[in-house]
């Protein structure tokens, strides 16, 4: 669980990272199904329907806007991210290409610390989120999408304890 090797922008000289964490890759699933559907259809459209120019030219379109779909996927999921350090908990949630939102509060801040798993796949995969509640203007930090988030508000309880 200590990811003491992880560094990033802003880290403060004597912070370490106690832990990162990533978003399910459960939750991309669906885009992910969709779009493999969609080849399919394309592919068997191309199979049964004959070959004509337009047809060249739409399917090379869907083609490209699918694997541009999963390119998209794949970047969010990369650069999203939950660091766990010794002073603070930084939240990094890419929710496209040019939009990040970047939320951050130190321990001394945090009030509460909460977990929730609900539904079926998220009990089946044991994902869920973490609700902090703070002081200061913003007041709540939630972590969504993520696996085992009990043991993670349990790192995140042990920080707070030991400040």
């Amino acid at each position: 669980m200590n990811d003491s090797n992880f560094t990033f922008r802003g880290q403060r000289p004597d912070e370490e990272v106690r832990l990162v964490v990533r978003r399910h890759p459960i939750v991309f699933f669906w885009p992910l199904l969709q779009s493999t559907i969609a080849l399919a259809f394309i592919v068997l459209a191309l199979i049964f329907w004959g070959l004509s120019d337009i047809f060249y030219i739409v399917v090379t379109v869907l083609i490209l806007i699918i694997f541009s779909l999963i390119f998209k996927i794949s970047f969010i999921y990369s650069n999203s991210f939950c660091l766990v350090t010794n002073q603070r908990v930084i939240n990094v949630d890419q929710r496209g290409f040019f939009n990040r939102v970047i939320t951050e509060t130190d321990y001394a801040k945090i009030q509460e610390v909460t977990n929730s798993t609900s539904g079926m796949i998220g009990t089946t995969f044991n994902i869920g989120e973490i609700n902090i509640l703070t002081a200061g203007k913003e007041s709540q930090l939630t972590i969504r999408n993520i696996p085992d988030p009990y043991s993670i508000q349990q790192e995140i309880t042990k920080n707070i304890s030991t400040k």
